[in-house]
């Protein structure tokens, strides 16, 4: 009986393929939620939380990066 490593029994990841997909998918899920969240508050609020703009154009990126560090 050969003995393996416990390098060699990891699974492997998802394909490049569908951890790109999947990459982008949280990615723009989380910018689909903050920019629903800038026009609910606009909507509500009748104001535009003009700070706000740019972490909702930041953390996708952030998510889509941690999501992908999850595999590598």
């Amino acid at each position: 009986m050969k003995m393996t490593s416990p390098k060699e029994r990891a699974h492997k990841g998802p394909s490049p393929l569908v951890l790109n997909i999947l990459t982008v998918l949280v990615a723009l899920l989380t910018l689909s939620a903050g920019i629903g969240w800038l026009v609910y508050s606009w909507v509500v609020d009748m104001e535009v939380p003009y700070f706000a703009i740019p972490f909702v154009l930041c953390v996708p990126v952030i998510a889509a990066v941690a999501f992908r560090n999850f595999w590598d």
